[in-house]
């Protein structure tokens, strides 16, 4: 076990953040600086562990993409492909000698760059990172063995419907909006992706005005910023703005059901739900805590339903998925074949009591303490606090709004829960996501609103669902 591998066994078990148990959990402080250039640099310092995690965030991303989705995510994918100063293999041995744990994530608004590497090794990792995001090379040769992998795995998801159905339901509900497309792209439009179009996206977005660099743990903080201004001070400011979704989502008419055709499945996967709310919008703490009454912990009332009391399932859940300036809300599960509508039934009846009817004191006091009680554990490590920080960079929330989470738990009131309840969960006209075997469930399907069945390679284009 290297170094680093040591270090991480013990981080989790060591970082805290200077609180008792009775003491509302707030963030360490963030200390934020600017380089000439319009970097954001941003330091979470925790000195329990010689560890340090780098955030660098770019503020584009999936909804960007146009035409060609996965154009994001695969160009984040191909910057380690090798630069002006590093071999693709350099890069490789450098990261595995130092132990160093990288990786790149694409999101609807911004894509990151992170790794973790141990804090006396951080002058080795700056300078490539650097050059990573400032002067990647994309060889050819390289991004065509990457490209034909991506498509690849792509294919192979439909295969596990799980792994694809919430990509799919928010393609089903966005439909031609930006924000359809998805993080990772689908197989005919990587497919069309060569060296070129990763060079021209890679020169019109990646530039330090729209970017922020993240580093948590345990750092002399005069020391990184002379390292971060020896790496990317010469980053040379551009005209790129951050990823901006204005175009409002069209409301849906009726209800629509998608019956995605697998024909060798022996279970159905649903995905019900609708309209929802942007990331960290001001009930954001208080929907958390609504939501986990429903379906966001295993007591929930979506899963003893669903799963404890009927046996329909091993799992049934909900969860808002939010975005810049939207967002959805949907309830997952998956059973037999055989059940198919009786889950289907249950999920809907089930959901409906809950947003006609509301919750009681009881209910809603449970909730609150199991929330506080998750809340702290989230941000126990220096990639959660680092990507978190980076998240809030990327919404514009400051780490005050954050702060305050304990204490909007506290303030939220029965009445006020069931008022949201009312007007933020989707009430009616829901999408409505199945994958199965079409041949089997088509004809009762058209009960439940307009349908539509389509085959299941349809998901490896573009084309609207």
């Amino acid at each position: 076990m290297n170094s680093l591998k040591k270090i991480l066994a013990l981080t989790a078990l060591t970082l805290s953040f200077g609180t008792s148990a009775r003491a509302e959990f707030k963030l360490p402080p963030i200390q934020s600086l600017s380089l000439d250039n319009g970097m954001k640099i941003f330091f979470v310092p925790q000195n329990e562990v010689p560890l340090v995690h780098i955030t660098l965030a770019i503020a584009t991303g999936s909804a960007s993409d146009g035409a060609l989705w996965g154009l994001t995510s695969v160009t984040a994918d191909a910057l380690s492909l090798g630069t002006k100063s590093y071999s693709k293999q350099k890069i490789e041995d450098t990261f595995d000698f130092y132990g160093i744990d990288y990786q790149t994530v694409t999101n609807k608004d911004y894509t990151t760059i992170e790794a973790s590497v141990a804090t006396a090794d951080l002058p080795k990792l700056l300078p490539i990172v650097a050059e990573l995001v400032i002067a990647p090379k994309f060889p050819s040769a390289e991004v065509d063995k990457l490209r034909n992998r991506t498509v690849s795995q792509l294919k192979k998801g439909k295969e596990s419907p799980n792994r694809i159905a919430s990509k799919v339901f928010e393609r089903l509900y966005y439909k031609d909006h930006p924000y359809a497309s998805t993080e990772d792209g689908v197989a005919a439009t990587v497919q069309k992706l060569k060296a070129a179009d990763l060079v021209n996206f890679h020169a019109a977005h990646f530039q330090p005005q729209i970017a922020a660099l993240t580093i948590a743990g345990d750092f002399d903080a005069g020391q990184v910023k002379t390292l971060i201004e020896q790496n990317f001070g010469a980053w040379k400011k551009g005209a790129a703005v951050p990823t901006q979704v204005t175009a409002p989502v069209k409301p849906l008419a009726a209800t629509e059901v998608l019956l995605l055709d697998k024909s060798d499945s022996h279970e159905t996967t649903f995905r019900i739900g609708g309209i929802g709310a942007p990331g960290f919008n001001k009930d954001w703490v208080k929907l958390t805590v609504i939501n986990t009454l429903l379906g966001g912990r295993f007591t929930s009332i979506l899963n003893e339903e669903l799963r404890v009391k009927s046996g329909y399932t091993y799992g049934a859940k909900s969860m808002f998925n939010n975005f810049h300036s939207s967002g959805t809300f949907f309830i997952s599960t998956f059973t037999a074949t055989e059940t198919t509508y009786k889950t289907l039934d249950l999920a809907l009846a089930t959901y409906k009591k809950f947003v006609e009817n509301g919750i009681d004191q009881k209910t809603l006091d449970s909730a609150k303490a199991y929330v506080k009680g998750q809340f702290p554990p989230q941000y126990e490590t220096l990639a959660t606090l680092s990507d978190l920080t980076t998240e809030l960079w990327a919404y514009g929330i400051s780490i005050d709004q954050f702060n305050s989470f304990e204490s909007q738990v506290d303030a939220l009131t029965l009445d006020e829960a069931n008022a949201l309840i009312k007007s933020k969960f989707p009430r009616d006209k829901l999408e409505i996501l199945m994958i199965g075997k079409a041949s089997v469930l088509g004809a009762e399907a058209k009960k439940y609103g307009t349908l539509r069945i389509v085959p299941i390679d349809k998901v490896d284009t573009a084309l609207p669902l």
